[in-house]
C-alpha cells in the first residue's frame, strides 16, 4: 500500500494547471514554417498564385493550437483562422484574394458608432469596415492576386484579424444594442479562475492607490517614480490577468499614450494613468468576468526582440533604481524591476528561454496569485525567506527544453543575491541581462 501511496503522491505534486499568461506571438516558428514562406514567394513570383497561397496558409498555421484550416477544391482555396475572439474567413482563386471578419450583429445602426468607424477607416491601411447583407459589422479586405504578394497578404490579414479582435469587446461594451457573433470558439475560464483573478485585480488596485496616497516621494520633482508604480501595475495586470476586452483596450491606450505622446508632460501622463486606475477600482465582477476567457490566435502584436534589447531596457532604468534605492524609496525600486519585466513582455517576443525567465520572475514575486491558481508554492520557506534550492532548480529546468534550438545556454545564477526582496529582484533581472546563447552548431 505504501508503494501505491508514494506513487500517487508523486504524480499529484507534478501536476500544475495549464493556464495562459501574456499574449500570443507568432515569432516562434519552426524552420519548416519558414521554408513554407520561401516557397510561397517562389510560387508567387512564378505566377502560381494558388500554390503560393497554399504555402502561405501553411506558414500561418500553428499546429500546437489548431488556429487555421483550409482546403483547395475546384480551383479555389477557402480558409478560416482564429484571432482571439474572432474568426476570419477567406477565399482565393486565380483572380482575387478575399478575407473578412464579422465583428458584431447590428439591429439598428448607431449614428455615433458609424461616425467613429468611418473615421477609423482612414487609419486602416489594407482593410475597411463594412456592413454585410446579414446586418453584421465586418472588417473586410480584398485584392487582385497580381497585387497580392505574400508580404502584403500577411500584413492585410494581420490588420483584419488584430483590429477585429480588439474592437469587438470594446464596441459591445460601448454600444449595448450590438450582439456578439462567431465567438463559440473561445475557451471559457472557470468561475474559480475568474474570481481569483478578480480578487487579485482589485487587491492590486487598492494596494497601488494606497502607495500613491501615502508616498513620501516629492512627486513634483520626481514624477518618474509614480510612472514606474503605475506602469508596473498595468503591465502586470495585462500579463497575469490577461483581460480580453475594455481593460485590455485601456492598457493599450496607456502604453501608447506614455511612449508615443510627445506633447503631454510626465505629470499629465501620470494624471491620466491615475484616472484609468480609478476606473479599474470601480470595476465589478459581472463586467470583469466578460473579459476573462482563453483564446487561440494566428498573429501576435509584439515585435521580435533580441537579448540585446533587454540589456538596453535594463541599462536605461538602473540609474533610476540606484537613486531611489539610495534615498530609501524601496517600493519604487521594486516597481522599476517589475516595469522592466512587464514592459519587455508587453512589447517584445524575446527568445523563449528569456521569456520563460521573465515569467518565472512573476511566479516568484507574485507568489499569492500563482498559489491561489493552483501552482506549487516552492520558492519561499515557511519563515518567508527565499528557498534558494528551488529557485535554482527552476532556473535550471527552464533552459532544458530549449537546448536543441538555442544550443548552449549560459545562465549566470551566481549573480543572484537572496539577501532581501529588493536586491533579489535586481539581481534576478541582472542575471537575465547576462544570459548567453551560443549555438553549438
Amino acid at each position: 500500500m505504501k508503494i501505491f501511496s508514494n506513487f500517487f503522491k508523486k504524480a499529484d505534486t507534478s501536476i500544475e494547471p495549464k493556464m495562459q499568461f501574456g499574449r500570443y506571438s507568432d515569432t516562434y516558428k519552426s524552420e519548416d514554417k519558414y521554408q513554407k514562406w520561401d516557397k510561397a514567394i517562389e510560387f508567387f513570383n512564378a505566377e502560381k498564385y494558388l500554390q503560393s497561397y497554399t504555402c502561405f496558409l501553411e506558414f500561418l498555421a500553428d499546429d500546437s493550437v489548431s488556429n487555421l484550416k483550409h482546403q483547395n477544391a475546384n480551383g479555389k482555396i477557402s480558409f478560416e483562422f482564429l484571432q482571439g475572439s474572432k474568426v476570419i474567413l477567406g477565399e482565393a482563386d486565380v483572380h482575387h484574394f478575399k478575407a473578412e471578419s464579422k465583428i458584431a450583429k447590428i439591429d439598428v445602426p448607431h449614428i455615433g458608432m458609424m461616425r467613429k468607424l468611418l473615421e477609423e477607416n482612414f487609419e486602416l491601411k489594407y482593410s475597411r469596415y463594412a456592413i454585410d447583407e446579414d446586418n453584421c459589422l465586418c472588417l473586410a479586405f480584398d485584392t487582385f492576386v497580381e497585387d497580392g504578394a505574400p508580404h502584403k497578404i500577411y500584413q492585410a490579414l494581420k490588420e483584419v484579424a488584430t483590429v477585429a479582435d480588439r474592437k469587438d469587446d470594446v464596441l459591445l461594451d460601448e454600444f449595448t444594442d450590438l450582439k456578439t457573433i462567431n465567438d463559440q470558439h473561445t475557451i471559457a475560464a472557470s468561475e474559480n479562475e475568474i474570481h481569483l483573478k478578480f480578487d487579485y485585480f482589485k487587491s492590486e488596485c487598492r494596494i497601488l492607490i494606497h502607495k500613491l496616497d501615502n508616498t513620501k516621494l516629492n512627486t513634483l520633482l520626481y514624477p518618474g517614480g509614480i510612472s514606474f508604480l503605475l506602469l508596473d501595475f498595468f503591465y502586470k495586470i495585462d500579463y497575469l490577468v490577461k483581460p480580453e476586452g475594455p481593460l485590455l483596450a485601456y492598457i493599450n491606450e496607456i502604453h501608447t499614450m506614455y511612449f508615443e505622446n510627445n506633447i503631454m508632460t510626465v505629470h499629465e501622463k501620470n494624471k491620466k494613468m491615475i484616472h484609468f486606475l480609478r476606473e479599474f477600482e470601480h470595476y465589478n465582477i459581472m463586467k470583469f468576468s466578460k473579459e476573462i476567457y482563453n483564446v487561440n490566435a494566428t498573429f501576435g502584436n509584439v515585435i521580435p526582440g533580441e537579448q540585446q534589447r533587454f540589456s538596453e531596457i535594463y541599462d536605461a532604468q538602473m540609474n533610476d533604481f540606484d537613486w531611489y534605492f539610495d534615498n530609501g524609496h524601496y517600493e519604487i525600486c521594486n516597481a522599476i524591476c517589475g516595469y522592466i519585466v512587464g514592459y519587455t513582455l508587453y512589447s517584445y517576443a524575446m527568445p523563449e528561454p528569456t521569456k520563460a525567465l521573465l515569467t518565472l520572475y512573476y511566479k516568484i514575486t507574485e507568489r499569492k496569485i500563482f498559489k491561489d491558481l493552483g501552482f506549487k508554492d516552492l520558492f519561499y520557506k515557511s519563515d518567508g525567506t527565499y528557498n534558494h534550492k528551488e529557485v535554482l532548480n527552476a532556473l535550471k529546468n527552464i533552459c532544458i527544453p530549449y537546448l536543441e534550438k538555442y544550443g548552449k545556454i549560459t545562465l549566470p545564477t551566481k549573480m543572484l543575491d537572496f539577501t532581501n526582496e529588493i536586491v533579489f529582484r535586481k539581481s534576478y533581472i541582472l542575471m537575465i541581462k547576462n544570459i548567453s546563447y551560443q549555438d553549438l552548431k
